[in-house]
């Protein structure tokens, strides 16, 4: 008897993605073509985020390069990690300090798009995230960067 992807036996559930986020990190982490089943919600009631999207990915596990990533489009999320019906781990997602060949710079003029990109996280008074180009150290509002390498 198969189970409904909200009964998750073994998985992940990444919780408190800001909305509309969810299908870059589906996109990222190639699930559009896989076998895995994928539980999605989008523009969900949140009291910390206001609205969220929620997934549920059943027999699928992340490596520290995944989290980094989704930490990307989901800092802060809650990560947990599902076996035998049970959450045997939680997490929240952290943005790395450096992100490397994921983020394209925004600048056309960048020799960035040459190379590997790599970006520098920061963040300014209003906890707006920024990125800062290791190439041309221009400053971009996360929010606002459109392209990645995904």
């Amino acid at each position: 008897m198969k189970k409904h992807i909200a009964d998750l036996e073994n998985g992940i559930n990444i919780d408190h993605i800001p909305h509309g986020n969810a299908l870059f990190i589906i996109q990222a982490l190639h699930l559009f073509n896989s076998d895995k089943q994928v539980g999605v919600g989008l523009n969900l009631p949140s009291n910390r985020l206001g609205r969220k999207d929620l997934l549920k990915i059943a027999e699928y596990y992340l490596n520290d390069n995944d989290k980094q990533m989704i930490s990307l489009f989901a800092p802060n999320a809650t990560l947990s990690v599902i076996k035998d019906y049970k959450v045997i781990e939680k997490m929240v997602l952290s943005l790395p300090k450096e992100i490397n060949n994921l983020v394209i710079c925004p600048n056309k003029r960048c020799v960035s798009k040459q190379y590997k990109s790599k970006f520098i996280t920061l963040t300014n008074r209003k906890q707006e995230i920024k990125v800062k180009c290791h190439y041309c150290e221009q400053e971009f509002l996360l929010d606002n960067i459109k392209q990645y390498n995904i």
